[in-house]
């Protein structure tokens, strides 16, 4: 049994208006130099490292301009580079005092996350995960974007136990996406929360799960289906319509179009 989008004319036309009211706002053209034209940084372990640390500080708290986790992003702290990181003695500690420093909330969960995270990237991912990324940098599509959210989703065993765990706490169906989205990376995968919702039931969607379900990759891969079959239909790509959608609300940075949902 599979569950299929239809997309009326009349809920079209209000999409294509939404595109056209918006898409020369500052997020989306800064979304298509970086995304589509590539416009970005290079693909290294120190810019990988920032992405990672990006995507769990913009977890359940406020990211725009100005706040406590933009101006973190902004600073020289140690804890955004990935050398000191590798030398530090004690990581968590580095990053506990980091995090505090900076105001920001959930800072031991948020350490112990990028703790395991680094020590699976020392321990070999660090290849597996470039490989990884390499295979979208510079032709893709959504299969191979959604190949790469997969991988970093997926759970491996615990050596000795019966027990699974994520290779990179922290990044659930939406932090994953923003991951490669904040590399420049992709264009069909696409982070999504309520305020795509709420679009998208104001343009006549006649079901949506909540935020919360979204939480579910099989749910979220069910409402980013029906967003890219509406970029299809508009010929655009669907992280184009994203940043539309968020520039709609007045969201004029990709911090401010990162407002979370709960962590997965």
């Amino acid at each position: 049994m599979h569950a299929h989008w239809k997309i009326d004319k009349a809920s079209l036309a209000k999409w294509r208006q939404l595109v056209e009211d918006n898409r020369h706002k500052a997020l989306p053209r800064r979304r298509y130099l970086w995304n589509v034209k590539r416009q970005c940084p290079a693909l290294t372990e120190q810019w990988i490292w920032t992405a990672l640390i990006g995507c769990q500080v913009t977890t359940q708290q406020k990211s725009g301009q100005g706040t406590s986790v933009d101006n973190f992003l902004k600073s020289s702290s140690p804890a955004l580079n990935v050398e000191r990181c590798r030398r530090t003695r004690d990581l968590y500690a580095l990053l506990v005092k980091e995090l505090e420093r900076a105001k920001l909330r959930r800072s031991t969960t948020i350490a112990e996350n990028l703790v395991e995270i680094m020590s699976h990237l020392e321990a070999g991912e660090w290849q597996k995960l470039l490989c990884q990324l390499e295979t979208i940098s510079k032709r893709t599509d959504w299969r191979a974007e959604r190949a790469v959210v997969d991988y970093l989703l997926k759970k491996h065993e615990v050596p000795g136990t019966s027990k699974s765990r994520k290779r990179y706490p922290g990044l659930g169906p939406k932090q994953a996406r923003n991951f490669v989205q904040w590399l420049g990376l992709s264009r069909h995968e696409v982070p999504i929360d309520s305020r795509v919702l709420k679009k998208m039931k104001e343009f006549g969607t006649t079901f949506l799960p909540s935020g919360a379900a979204l939480g579910d990759e099989a749910v979220y891969v069910f409402v980013q289906d029906g967003l890219q079959q509406i970029a299809e239909s508009l010929a655009i790509y669907p992280c184009i319509l994203d940043a539309c959608i968020f520039a709609s609300f007045d969201i004029t940075s990709d911090g401010d179009a990162g407002e979370p949902e709960t962590q997965s």
